[in-house]
């Protein structure tokens, strides 16, 4: 700990701790989302335990309050991979507090035999249990390294997803594998008789830059949940785009409105819900009027002309993501006439 110099270690801590509370506050609403908020704020506590033992006097138990807050980051991780691993959602939670009963467990055999009573036993004696947590802790790691490469190589194999969905598995990935790196060079350390507790200057820094990567990969979904609830992702600037367009066919046809109410910081699940509107709503304007269906069809016919579109999607079948996305493309396009259109469209409903 104290061969990482404080330039170093403060603003990692600071920006980590930031992310920390950002995710708490905004992602903590699923099992993976709450398994990582975990394990990062146990994993900078651990570094703040650490600090405030020394500050306190306490400088021989301040390696045990690393350690035991960093065996409890490590059930959190474990319990991650897992998950990852087997997709077993059910058994995660109990799962975890037997990790979480084993972590205290052990550093609580630690603490005791460090304590003035494990002394005067002579429990201390018996063997380093610093070196014996820091080594167990390693190997958990190690486990952990693996079981997450494997989770990440197996969904890149099958790959579907978005560019900045591979990128996210593939650093996921590298970082995975400089953990173990960094796993099997403490163990090595710890074998040729280095304090845990004080690594090399090299891999302390190494070692808080893994966490700030870490905390940085998961920033990620972080400052897409805020773009999302400010209205300013894809979704919410299609639904900006789309509303005066569904306030018109709406308020002509106020039955295709749905009941169900939306969390406002779902875009997606909103514009969906507008494009079915929408286009019932419209659908139902053609059927009353035969002036709305020829300025309907003149402007379908101008927007898809490849397509030879003739009548509105019908989006509540339940299409497929690219039929979707035509049909979203088209709907678009038409609000972009909507101001030209709307006095003719929604002339029935004067």
């Amino acid at each position: 700990m104290t061969s990482t110099s404080t330039s170093i270690l403060v603003p990692i801590l600071v920006v980590t701790t930031a992310i920390i509370g950002a995710r708490w506050i905004l992602l903590r609403d699923n099992m993976i989302d709450r398994l990582l908020n975990r394990a990062l704020a146990w994993s900078v506590s651990g570094v703040f335990a650490y600090g405030g033992a020394v500050w306190l006097g306490f400088a021989e138990l301040a390696p045990l309050a690393f350690i035991t807050s960093g065996l409890l980051a490590m059930a959190n991780v474990y319990a991650l991979a897992r998950l990852l691993d087997s997709g077993d959602t059910e058994n995660a939670p109990r799962r975890l507090r037997t990790y979480h009963a084993v972590a205290v467990a052990a550093s609580g055999v630690a603490i005791v035999a460090e304590s003035p009573i494990g002394s005067a036993l002579s429990i201390d004696r018996i063997v380093d249990w610093s070196a014996v947590l820091w080594v167990g802790s390693d190997v958990m790691i190690a486990v952990s390294v693996v079981l997450i490469a494997r989770a990440c190589v197996r969904e890149l194999r099958g790959f579907v997803g978005t560019v900045r969905e591979r990128l996210t598995y593939t650093s996921l990935l590298l970082l995975a594998c400089t953990s173990g790196v960094l796993t099997v060079v403490a163990v090595v350390d710890i074998v040729a008789g280095r304090p845990p507790a004080e690594p090399r200057a090299a891999g302390g820094v190494a070692a808080f830059v893994s966490l700030l990567l870490y905390a940085v990969l998961l920033a990620v979904p972080l400052v897409n949940v805020v773009l999302e609830r400010l209205g300013l992702d894809r979704a919410g600037r299609d639904c900006r785009r789309l509303r005066p367009m569904w306030l018109d066919v709406t308020t002509a046809v106020p039955g295709v409105v749905l009941d169900q109410a939306l969390p406002q910081a779902d875009s997606l699940a909103r514009r969906y819900r507008m494009m079915v509107e929408i286009s019932d709503a419209l659908l139902h304007l053609r059927k009353l009027d035969t002036e709305s269906s020829r300025v309907l069809d003149g402007a379908l016919a101008r927007n898809t002309p490849a397509m030879a579109r003739t009548t509105l999607p019908d989006i509540g079948d339940g299409p497929g993501e690219g039929q979707r996305a035509v049909e979203l493309q088209m709907l678009l396009e038409l609000a972009c006439e909507w101001p030209a259109l709307r006095a003719d469209v929604v002339r029935p409903s004067a």
